[in-house]
């Protein structure tokens, strides 16, 4: 496995954030089917294990040097800046708590990973381990 992409920050922080969102997912999956056994948490727990497992593999393929995986990865992290936002203005206090918490994280995600891909960064790396430099 190619794991120089990690060693550049504007890559590695959104590859190792996307796949904590997929983890998180997976995990939220995991709780609404055990919390609610019927058909409807179970359906919502697969989908939130699908989607987690989604991410986790967009943010290996960056890792294996697809750069068409970048761009899944700008995407998610502005769906997920955009249902942030949505809770925020929500008028569960506890909704509003947990999204602010969430949200510099996101954010994070967003701005390096559309820096990435605007400064060229996986084509970079793709590049370096062409030539044996790192």
């Amino acid at each position: 496995m190619n794991l120089s992409a990690l060693r550049r920050p504007l890559l590695a922080i959104p590859v190792i954030l996307t796949l904590l969102t997929g983890l998180a997912f997976i995990s939220a999956g995991a709780a609404a089917s055990l919390a609610n056994s019927k058909t409807f948490g179970l359906g919502v727990g697969a989908m939130l294990i699908g989607y987690g497992a989604c991410l986790a593999l967009i943010a290996w393929l960056v890792v294996r040097g697809h750069r068409w995986a970048l761009g899944l990865i700008v995407a998610s992290s502005l769906l997920h800046a955009c249902a942030v936002a949505s809770y925020l203005t929500s008028a569960d206090r506890t909704q509003g708590i947990i999204m602010a918490i969430i949200g510099p994280f996101i954010l994070a995600t967003v701005i390096t990973s559309v820096l990435a891909v605007g400064r060229g960064e996986l084509q970079r790396t793709t590049v370096q381990d062409r030539n044996g430099r790192v």
